[in-house]
């Protein structure tokens, strides 16, 4: 098979080795659940104590084992899980399933012992998941590979058959999902937790699910990545294969970091990275876990959403109120309805308020109000009943009208706002129909399915980096230890950067002050000073008779507050009025290379923090979209009569930066411009910095703007 993971989903022959008789031990449990599901394959358990385990012959030894293993579950303590892989690796099994826990995860000695167990396996062409895995499920082949206590929750049983794969670090969250989603109704395909991920890890999961013909849903829980390449192609595999990917990021703060690195000893990088990256790929990021349920289930209806027009109908008013409020924020339009379907809702019930949301007060008559809304011909339906949902009788009522509009209209999206039962939602489930209790969330999963449904065929195409941004040829520039080799590195990429003369006396400054005319900048070069303004080393709006006397007084100060810092003269440069202050920064993350940020410059970032990311390269279409990103992105487009910004030119200099970026990523640690200035004819750099591997150039050429 060319897909180990098919080894796992599709085991014909499990060995558990430390099996145990009591099924509510780590090795027992597996063995119980596969008798109650029934497993069609061999189980053999190995325990060299007892005869028997759990009824099935108990197998002394690795070394006894057949031939065609498909898969091993190794279920011992973590002092015995090393001798356990040799053995299965000279059997010539091919895959394994470390359950146990005390690797990487606990200590330096831990992860000694986990290096040796790939290391090992990797000589015997054998794969590993986990250690500290909690193993998985497929209910495609009826199968159990795990200790989770799913089956014994009060009053329900393993879910169902279904069409949704989960992949998760977390063992316990992949098994609180899939208890979480069988209560909405859904079914499960496959399940594996990647716990350490020594070697078998998320991208593997995934790129298994997007081959498969029975999952529809790909649902991920992530704490960190370490094969971001590999990641990014599971992505792209989903998508291509029309398998929308449903991801929680957990770690998003620095005590969540730092609670992952003692859980799982994962990379993590930082989160608007994770987002940035699930943007390009078209995966669908949420925040929570109950997000992650109601966009799983609404995408589980194997419906799509077109467009944004909703058509909401309600028994109560306020529902439509709230449905509203969260449709607006999402982009939604809730158009009227036509005056012909208006006139037919009031014949039938008098009471109705007409309009979008139609507030029918109760659920008599709703199937006209669902019918009129069907013939409006809206993007998606709402039906909101409430608490309604629990009355019985009501219910069925409910389930009636909505299954009329399914026959309908086979391939709408059907959205039920209402508290309703199990064994409803299910029902509704199946007639592939999205039930949520809560008007936002509901709609916040009908945006969440709007977005894969447009990212999905479109997003690849508009990354595609514009060839006219070609990479400079050598890295001079970053060898350089003062702030003139970050301008020229800047020219070299082609921003615009502001007119600068280096003096080295206060006669040479007064001579650049006239030369440029009108007020200018001084500032102090130095590449043992990173914060000039500190000390003293910046002088704004200094009219040119002013420059040599400001020269020598500013050179004074900060000799005497930096004294050790070595000068070497001053930039002088024209005071830059007009324009939006905004920021360009890249950084290179620990997972997926460089970044680019973008924002509003100047305070606004220290205030408000206003910035998007993205991966770079990228070309103008997602230039335009990471500047869109903002929250003042409105101030770029001119308030109170003031000319709309160069956008055009901003997102040429967003892509330089990015294709440099990219280019350098082995040379290249960071670099910002700030602010860049965005002006109605075009941008101009007034500030930058730019890192090295071995050298810091910056060039600070005017520190505020008046």
């Amino acid at each position: 098979m060319a897909d180990i993971l098919d080894r796992f989903f599709y085991a014909r022959t499990l060995a558990i080795v430390g099996a145990s008789s009591d099924p509510a031990k780590l090795g027992g449990r597996s063995i119980r659940h596969n008798q109650q599901l029934r497993y069609s394959g061999r189980l053999l358990p190995v325990n060299p104590s007892v005869p028997m385990v759990q009824g099935l012959p108990a197998i002394a030894s690795i070394e006894d084992l057949p031939d065609d293993v498909d898969c091993a579950v190794v279920a011992l303590p973590a002092a015995g899980v090393e001798k356990a892989i040799e053995d299965l690796a000279k059997k010539g099994v091919p895959l394994a399933v470390i359950l146990s826990s005390g690797f990487a995860e606990h200590s330096p000695a831990g992860a000694a012992v986990q290096a040796r167990l790939v290391s090992r396996a990797r000589e015997a062409g054998m794969r590993l998941v986990g250690p500290n895995s909690m193993g998985g499920m497929s209910f495609v082949n009826a199968m159990s590979a795990t200790f989770t206590s799913i089956s014994e929750h009060e009053g329900r049983d393993f879910p169902a058959l279904g069409a949704v794969s989960i992949a998760s670090q977390s063992g316990f969250i992949g098994s609180h999902l899939m208890g979480v989603l069988r209560d909405r109704g859904l079914g499960i395909a496959k399940w594996l937790a990647t716990g350490n991920q020594a070697d078998v890890d998320l991208s593997d999961c995934i790129a298994h699910y997007a081959r498969d013909e029975v999952t529809r849903v790909i649902v991920v829980y992530l704490e960190g990545a370490g094969r971001a390449d590999a990641l990014r192609a599971a992505f792209d595999l989903a998508r291509e294969r029309g398998k929308p990917v449903v991801a929680l990021k957990a770690g998003r703060s620095d005590l969540g970091a730092r609670a992952i690195a003692s859980h799982t000893a994962a990379l993590v990088g930082d989160a608007d990275v994770y987002d940035a990256v699930f943007r390009r790929h078209g995966v669908i990021g949420v925040a929570s876990l109950d997000e992650l349920a109601d966009v799983v289930a609404a995408l589980d209806t194997g419906r799509l959403i077109d467009g944004r027009r909703l058509g909401v109908a309600t028994v109560s008013g306020g529902f439509g109120i709230l449905i509203s409020d969260v449709a607006a924020q999402h982009g939604f339009e809730l158009p009227e309805l036509a005056p012909d379907l208006q006139t037919r809702i009031n014949e039938a019930y008098s009471l109705a308020t007409t309009r979008n949301p139609v507030d029918m007060g109760s659920l008599v008559r709703f199937d006209t109000a669902v019918a009129a809304l069907q013939d409006h011909g809206y993007d998606a339906l709402v039906f909101a009943a409430g608490h309604f949902g629990l009355v019985t009788r009501l219910a069925e009522q409910l389930y009636a009208y909505v299954a009329t509009a399914r026959d309908r209209e086979p391939e709408r999206f059907i959205a039920v706002v209402a508290c309703l039962s199990e064994a409803w939602c299910r029902k509704f489930q199946q007639l592939g129909v999205f039930v949520c209790e809560d008007p936002a969330r509901a709609v916040r999963a009908l945006a969440a399915v709007s977005f894969w449904n447009k990212a999905a065929p479109d997003y690849a195409a508009s990354d595609i980096p514009d060839t006219g941004f070609l990479p400079i040829e050598g890295s001079v520039a970053l060898e350089s230890r003062n702030e003139r080799g970050a301008r020229d590195l800047l020219r070299a990429i082609g921003v615009p950067v502001v007119e600068d003369i280096l003096a080295k006396s206060g006669a040479e400054a007064a001579v650049a002050a006239r030369r440029i005319g009108g007020r200018v900048v001084l500032k102090i070069v130095s590449s043992d000073i990173a914060h000039k303004s500190d000390i003293g080393g910046v002088r704004l709006n200094v009219d040119p008779s002013e420059a040599e006397a400001v020269f020598d007084d500013m050179f004074q100060a900060v000799r005497e507050r930096a004294p050790g810092a070595h000068l070497d003269g001053v930039i002088v440069s024209p005071m830059i009025s007009g324009g939006i202050e905004t920021i360009v920064g890249v950084k290179r993350d620990a997972v997926f290379g460089p970044v680019v940020m973008f924002g509003l410059g100047g305070v606004f970032v220290e205030v408000f923090h206003d910035t998007a990311v993205e991966i770079a390269p990228f070309g103008r279409t997602t230039a335009h979209a990471l500047i869109h990103a903002i929250k003042g992105y409105p101030l770029l487009l001119g308030v109170r009569g003031s000319p709309p910004a160069d956008l055009e030119a901003l997102a040429d200099v967003l892509c330089r930066i990015s294709v440099f970026a990219a280019t350098h990523a082995e040379q290249f640690e960071s670099l910002e411009i700030n602010p860049l200035l965005v002006r109605p004819d075009g941008v101009l750099a007034l500030d930058a910095l730019v890192a090295g591997p071995n050298a810091v150039a910056r060039s600070m050429s005017a520190d505020a703007t008046s």
